[in-house]
C-alpha cells in the first residue's frame, strides 16, 4: 500500500450502461487494497443510455466517487476533463468497458512513486480479429520511425504523475492518441518512463470503439501531424 501517495482514477465513459455498474464498484472495492488516498473520476461523455445515471446513483453512496457530466466531445476530451480535475499525486486512465480493472494494475502501481509514467502492457489478446492485431502492431512500428518510441503497449495502462500532465499543452489529440502524445511528450521532456505488466479482458458488453477504421485513420493523422509539429520546432531552435 502507498502510504505517501494518491491517485485519481479516471474513468471516461459513452453508452457504458452495461459495464459501468461493475467496474465502478469493483474500483471501489479492490482501490483500498493499494492506496488509502484515492478518488475516482466518471467522466460522462454525452452518453444516451443510463450511463450516467448509474454513476450518479453510486456517487451518492460514495464520497470518492465524483461524475462529471458533458457533452460529447470524445474519447480525449473526457481524459482531459478528468486530467483537469484530478486533485492526487497521480492520475490513471481505467476503461468503463471493463477490459482491465483495478487488480490488473497491481504490477504497475509498484511502480508509483518511482517514475512519471508507468505503461502497463497487456499479454494475450483472445478476441482480436487479424484487423485489429495489423492495426495494434502497425501503429507501434509507426511510433517507431516517427518519434523512437520502443515500448511494448502505449494505449493500455498509462499512470501519470499529475503536476507532470495537467499544465501539459496538448495539440494533437484526437481519440486515444491522447495516450500517445502525452508520452512523446514526456520523453522529450527526459522524464522517467517505465514499463509493468498488466492484463486484458474481453469487454463485458457492447461494442469496441476504438477499431473502427474512421478512428485509427484519425489516430495515424494525429501522430502525423505532431511528427511535423515537434519537426518544425526543432528546425526553429
Amino acid at each position: 500500500m502507498h502510504k505517501f501517495q494518491s491517485i485519481t482514477i479516471i474513468i471516461p465513459a459513452f453508452n457504458e450502461g452495461g459495464n459501468i455498474s461493475y467496474v465502478i464498484k469493483d474500483s471501489l472495492k479492490n482501490l483500498p487494497k493499494y492506496f488509502r488516498d484515492y478518488e475516482i473520476v466518471v467522466v460522462d461523455d454525452g452518453s444516451n443510455d443510463k450511463t450516467g445515471k448509474i454513476a450518479d446513483q453510486l456517487a451518492k453512496k460514495n464520497k470518492r466517487l465524483r461524475v462529471i457530466h458533458q457533452k460529447n466531445g470524445g474519447y480525449s476530451s473526457a481524459m482531459l476533463t478528468g486530467i483537469k480535475i484530478a486533485t492526487k499525486d497521480y492520475v490513471a486512465y481505467l476503461p468503463a468497458d471493463g477490459q482491465f480493472l483495478i487488480n490488473d494494475m497491481r504490477h504497475c502501481f509498484e511502480e508509483v512513486g518511482k517514475a512519471d509514467l508507468i505503461l502497463g502492457y497487456r499479454g494475450g489478446r483472445q478476441d482480436y480479429t487479424t484487423r485489429r492485431v495489423i492495426f495494434s502492431y502497425g501503429y507501434l512500428l509507426l511510433l517507431l520511425l516517427l518519434f523512437d518510441i520502443k515500448y511494448m503497449d502505449v494505449g493500455w495502462v498509462n499512470i501519470w504523475r499529475s503536476n507532470k500532465i495537467q499544465k501539459m499543452k496538448l495539440t494533437c489529440s484526437q481519440g486515444i492518441f491522447i495516450l500517445t502524445e502525452i508520452l512523446v511528450r514526456l520523453k522529450k521532456k527526459g522524464l522517467k518512463i517505465v514499463e509493468a505488466p498488466s492484463y486484458y479482458h474481453p469487454r463485458l458488453s457492447g461494442e469496441v470503439k476504438n477499431a473502427k477504421f474512421t478512428v485509427v485513420f484519425k489516430t495515424f493523422q494525429s501522430a502525423l501531424k505532431l511528427w511535423i509539429e515537434i519537426r518544425l520546432q526543432s528546425i526553429k531552435h
